[in-house]
Formats: structure tokens, sequence, C-alpha cells
């Protein structure tokens, strides 16, 4: 018998990543006869209720302003978030109100954990960005100073908080090994798709859900003809149009983006934890180029060896890593957090 509404899933719509994460982890409760009732916003919403999971449009995130590759006004976004969060949390609690979930699960979405924390019911975080860093101007310090202290504290009252990474538990938080979406086509499925033989070398620009990725699309355009690499065909997800004729392929939003990740050559992001864990997992090579200023991203980069500065040495990294396939790694944090959250219930 299917428990409908036991869990109120919410799921931030900033990317596609937390949504990619959310439907793995709903796909492992299901097996179980949980079935989550999702709250999130715009593309995410439409990318959840193509699994056939029940969705509630409610959640408001503004994306980050950039330019070029830059990360911009992020005093900005901090104003419209919280503007966002607060016109969010009264909706969150309408809809609780409405379902009287058991628990209150939380991708990065924030308002679903404060007003479950405030409800005394029964809650989990989960995140892999336990810290900030965004500001870099003394307007912006300010802001996020009080952020952090706001963060900090919805951090030490949650009941949980689950960080699908490797780590030492410790008091309220608890790590829960990456979490990957499994792949449902194979290298050559994915190759047909594309138009082009199966020998042939696939590029990978897995673009931000956001349509953030235009700086680094104009880049491996360049270098693959600058370099002339044979046979290869360029697969762009995330963006619906722009340069190159007849070697790229522009897919936009593309659901199943990690049969991309899997089947590609070479797979070249905006560092979002997401796509590098399915790299990992995949054994696929990967050239990660954040955003600069955005700390998370950063972070995520730094980790494999990139900076920003890396998109402008597309002609030496594009064929060091074309090919170099890596030992696949098996990641089980869908699995893990299912488990964990059906232990709340």
């Amino acid at each position: 018998m299917t428990l409908l509404a036991e869990i109120l899933y919410g799921v931030s719509p900033i990317g596609l990543g937390h949504a990619s994460r959310a439907a793995a982890v709903g796909l492992k409760l299901r097996e179980m006869n949980l079935d989550p009732v999702f709250a999130t916003g715009g593309n995410a919403a439409q990318f959840l209720r193509s699994y056939g999971f029940k969705v509630h449009d409610i959640v408001s995130e503004p994306t980050p302003s950039e330019r070029n590759g830059v990360m911009r006004s992020p005093s900005l976004w901090y104003i419209r978030y919280w503007f966002g969060y607060r016109s969010t949390k009264s909706r969150m609690e309408s809809l609780i109100d409405e379902l009287r979930p058991t628990l209150i699960v939380g991708d990065e979405e924030f308002s679903c954990v404060a007003a479950a924390v405030e409800r005394s019911i029964e809650n989990a975080m989960i995140s892999d960005e336990l810290e900030l860093g965004f500001a870099r101007s003394w307007f912006a310090y300010r802001i996020e100073t009080k952020v952090v202290a706001w963060y900090k504290d919805l951090q030490s009252r949650a009941s949980n908080i689950l960080v699908p990474d490797f780590g030492e538990d410790r008091a309220n938080l608890h790590f829960m090994s990456p979490v990957v979406r499994a792949v449902t086509r194979s290298r050559e499925q994915v190759m047909a798709s594309l138009g082009v033989k199966d020998d042939s070398k696939m590029v990978l620009l897995s673009a931000s859900g956001s349509g953030i990725g235009d700086f680094l699309l104009e880049r491996v355009v360049k270098s693959s003809e600058t370099l002339g690499l044979k046979g290869l065909v360029l697969a762009v997800t995330g963006l619906d149009h722009g340069p190159g004729e007849g070697w790229v392929r522009y897919l936009g939003l593309e659901r199943d983006n990690q049969d991309f990740v899997a089947a590609a050559d070479l797979v070249v992001s905006t560092a979002g934890k997401s796509t590098i864990d399915e790299a990992a997992s995949y054994g696929s090579p990967i050239i990660a180029i954040p955003i600069k200023n955005h700390a998370e991203q950063e972070r995520n980069a730094a980790a494999l060896g990139f900076s920003h500065e890396d998109m402008n040495d597309m002609d030496r990294l594009l064929p060091k890593y074309l090919g170099r396939r890596t030992e696949p790694r098996i990641y089980h944090g869908a699995d893990s957090i299912a488990d964990y959250l059906r232990g709340l219930i």
C-alpha cells in the first residue's frame, strides 16, 4: 500500500542538480512503497513530474546573476533570495497544513525545513553546501554575515542533516555518500540519438540547468576547431542554440543527462556537484570550470584541480582529457538516504 503525503520533499529549483538528486532518492523511496510529494518550482517542477511524482510548484528562488562566466551582484542575489524565501515559506506552511506530513525533507530548500522545525515535525535537510562565501564587497559581506548566522542556526535546529558526500558523522550531521541516477541508455543508444556512429568521439558540454554555460561553449567550439579534432560530435545539454554547425547537437534541458555523461569521451561542465559525481561514477573524464565567485562551484572545481582561469586553456585541456576514462566509482547515496528517511517515519 502506497503511503501518500507521508513525506513532503522540498527541492531547490536553482539549476537541476537538486532535482536530479531528489529524483534519485524519490525513485528509491517509491520502491519502498513511499511516494513523496515534492514542492519546488520552475524547470525543477516539470523535471520531477516527468518521473510521475506529484509536485507542487510553489518554491521561488532566484538564479544568481552571471555574465561571461562571472557571478555578479551577490548582495542583490541575497536580497532577492530572502524575499523569495519569505513568500515561499508562507505557501509551504499552507501546504503543510493541507498534507500534514509525517516527515519533511528539504534538498537545499530551506523554507520547508524551517517550517518543520517551528512545528516540531520530524525533518531532514539534504545539503552538500554547509558553508557560504559568495560575498566580494563590504556591502555583500555585511549581508552574508547575517545570512550565515541564520543558516547556522537552522542547521543546529534541524533534526537531521544528510550530506551526499563522504565524511565523519557528528551531532545531527550524517554523511551518506554521493547521489547519482542510474543510466537508462547504452552508449550505442545515446550515440544513435545524436545521429552518429558508436565509434565517434563525443564531448558533452553540460551547462547548468539554469541555462548558464555560454562562456564555456564558445571556448570548447573554438578550441575543437583550432585543434582540428576529427570525427568529434559535441552534445550540448542545458542550452538550445549556439555556434558550430553540423558537428554540434543542441539538446536543451535533457532529463536523463546522466546517460550522456556516462557515454561521453569527455565532459565539460560548470562544476556542479551532480555532474561531477555522475562523471566519477561512470568513469568519464571531466573538465570542471566554475563560475567565478561562485563559492560552491569553485570549491568543487578546486578539488579536481581546476579553476575559472582554465576556461582559457581549452587548447591544452581538451586533448589531455579526451578519452582518458577512469575506473568507475560505485556510489550508494540514493539508497542510503532513502533508507535513512524511511527510518524516520
